[in-house]
């Protein structure tokens, strides 16, 4: 198990290429306006909230079930590949209710029992998303940021 954390920082660009084996990154409360993860392949939990990214791409860390990242710019949000995703956090984003619509298309149907948490306070499209489309597939919809 392999842990980096730079939270509360002033860093304004970071590089995670030479860290393959990270599991738990967290960046948190920092100024990234991009995060590149692609060589983090084992990543069980990426914690990047309080930044100004307006693209995260985690199409490569396929056993990430743990994603934090509000507090960002980001417009649209692809965890189509995320097959482990258990929690997520996109609250106070630039999503609008269509991006957030796509968001929960993308979300896994998971079995009674597992519990898995999406939180989406405070973007554009809060209001009208249709949240069913995560609660079909099992997810609990918790409008509070914890």
């Amino acid at each position: 198990m392999w842990w980096f954390e730079c939270s509360d920082n002033q860093l304004t660009s970071l590089d995670a290429s030479k860290k393959p084996r990270l599991t738990y990154f967290i960046c948190s409360n920092n100024q990234l306006t991009s995060l590149d993860v692609s060589d983090n392949l084992v990543l069980a939990q990426l914690i990047c909230s309080n930044n100004q990214l307006t693209s995260l791409n985690v199409s490569k860390n396929l056993w990430l079930p743990y994603l934090k990242c509000g507090d960002n710019q980001l417009t649209s949000l692809d965890v189509s590949k995320n097959t482990r995703l258990t929690y997520l956090n996109c609250s106070s984003n630039k999503l609008s209710a269509g991006a957030l619509n796509a968001l929960f298309e993308m979300l896994l149907t998971v079995s009674k029992g597992i519990d898995v948490n999406l939180y989406i306070k405070n973007n554009p499209g809060t209001e009208d998303c249709d949240i069913s489309i995560a609660k079909n597939k099992g997810w609990t919809i918790d409008l509070d940021i914890p």
